[in-house]
């Protein structure tokens, strides 16, 4: 038996991630719960979750950076549309200000996590063997796999002479300058890569794409409105100003698509045939089949996108490398995508930007989690406020934004289990479950959308309905007044909660 399989630490909660999410917990954990004892266990080498994770060129925020920022540490940069090196660095500057590093265990992979109902506390095992004890348990862990991003199964596959990449796994190591590229899909990591591989020397770059996507463009380093805000007012104040900028524009924006969703829909063709080279075929490439905000909009800083489409660019004098294929791949070949419609791609690097993955066994992934020895089943679960799920004690997790900055969610949801920590010790509890009851699933979409990934994974998931405290609802008003500012009583004694 190893030294590290010999060690037990006790504390009063354990985080899971180090990413956007974990580093929020941590922070409430340290200024709102002073006397409680936590670790945050990263299973990677370094923090920051997706930030770190993903390599790909031109990894950027997909929502503005003074919402994405954490509401406890402004977002001082120039840049609004950030790429993932200075999100990098701020998580850094964030965790190093407040001193939150002392509290980060690297390279801890749990793999069990059980609750013994006769203590109210869960013991975790690491891979390494290392244990953790605690009564508290909070999943910062996202929901999609880090292992592995999505690829459907092509044809032919192994008959492609180049190379095959899926975003999630780009490294250092992979050479496109100079070559023919073959994008498949069209969400943001897509949008993304292509003006980044052009940029970065592509020969010629191809977003195939089965079906068209929404995108907008937004200035990169802020409007007029935002510098005026910053020229006038002092620094810490133009901070808070040019946030809830952003913050009324997201909900507005949003609740606009869902009200008026042809207005919505003429709007944002109006913007793409006005960004886009004259002549080009917008009514196939750029007009999908569902609504505004149906499924994820991608932003386009600066039409950086648009801008690097074929045709020529009368500002530079150059052609640009890039061009949109909308069709259905028949199969590979030795020399790249054979479509449906007879035409052949060529390409001597094919980047299946396809999706994600999500978690297996929702929040947990492939983490086998036990309540007094029953395997926890994330489809026979119903999620409770978004926050909790149900029949599972003393656990709770953090979920973002979909049409929204994730850190603003993140932030609601760890104060508000900083408040529920804090009302047990009032009330002398040692243990809070969700009782479903009678509680039933409605046929409600993970995130309130649509997308692909969210589709594939429907059955995988916990259940939930449609509205009330079973949902998981993607608004940040319904969540400020019924997660932050709802009195304790009302918050926590009148609902499923059950406290002992």
């Amino acid at each position: 038996m190893t030294a590290a399989s010999q060690t037990m630490t006790e504390v009063d909660v354990v985080v899971l991630g180090a990413g956007i999410s974990g580093v929020s917990m941590a922070y409430h954990l340290k200024t709102k719960c002073p006397d409680k004892t936590f670790v945050v266990l990263e299973s990677r080498g370094e923090i920051g979750g997706t930030w770190s994770l993903f390599n790909y060129p031109g990894i950027r925020s997909d929502s503005d950076m003074h919402t994405f920022g954490f509401g406890w540490k402004p977002w001082n940069r120039t840049s609004v549309i950030s790429p993932g090196s200075d999100i990098m660095a701020y998580l850094r500057e964030a965790v190093a200000e407040q001193e939150l590093d002392q509290y980060i265990h690297m390279g801890k992979h749990v793999a069990t996590a059980a609750f013994d109902s006769s203590a109210d506390r869960w013991t975790l095992t690491t891979r390494d063997g290392t244990q953790y004890a605690c009564k508290w348990l909070h999943m910062a862990t996202g929901y999609y796999r880090y292992d592995e991003g999505y690829t459907p199964e092509f044809d032919g596959v192994e008959r492609f002479k180049g190379e095959i990449m899926h975003p999630q796994k780009w490294s250092d190591k992979v050479e496109y300058e100079g070559k023919r590229i073959v994008v498949i899909g069209s969400g943001a990591t897509a949008v993304t890569l292509v003006p980044s591989l052009v940029e970065g020397g592509a020969e010629h770059v191809t977003m195939l794409q089965r079906s068209p996507g929404y995108y907008f463009s937004l200035p990169g380093k802020g409007d007029i409105i935002d510098h005026a805000i910053n020229k006038v007012l002092p620094e810490r104040l133009s901070h808070w100003v040019v946030r809830m900028k952003y913050i009324a524009f997201q909900q507005a924006q949003f609740m606009f698509a869902k009200a008026l969703p042809k207005v919505t829909k003429w709007i944002f063709a109006a913007q793409t045939n006005l960004l886009t080279p004259k002549g080009f075929d917008t009514a196939t490439h750029f007009t999908p089949r569902y609504n505004v905000w149906d499924e994820r909009v991608c932003v386009v800083p600066d039409a950086d996108f648009f801008r690097a489409l074929e045709g020529t660019d009368e500002a530079k004098g150059t052609k640009r490398r890039a061009a949109v294929v909308t069709d259905h791949i028949d199969t590979f070949t030795e020399k790249g995508i054979m479509l449906k419609s007879g035409r052949e791609l060529e390409a001597d690097l094919i980047v299946t930007a396809t999706g994600l993955n999500l978690l297996h066994n929702f929040p947990c992934n492939a983490m086998e989690i036990t309540v007094d020895g029953v395997q926890y089943d994330a489809p026979q679960a119903m999620v409770h406020r978004g926050v909790q799920v149900s029949d599972v004690p003393n656990l709770s997790f953090t979920v973002g934004y979909a049409n929204a900055s994730w850190t603003l969610r993140a932030d609601i949801i760890s104060s508000y289990v900083c408040r529920l920590l804090g009302h047990m010790d009032s009330k002398g509890y040692t243990r809070c479950v969700p009782e479903r009851g009678d509680a039933k699933p409605e046929d409600a979409s993970f995130l309130g959308l649509q997308s692909g990934y969210l589709r594939r994974a429907a059955g995988r998931m916990p259940g939930q309905t449609r509205t009330g405290e079973w949902a998981m609802e993607q608004s940040l008003t319904k969540d400020l007044l019924r997660l932050k500012l709802k009195r304790n009583s009302a918050l926590f004694e009148s609902c499923a909660l059950k406290f002992t």
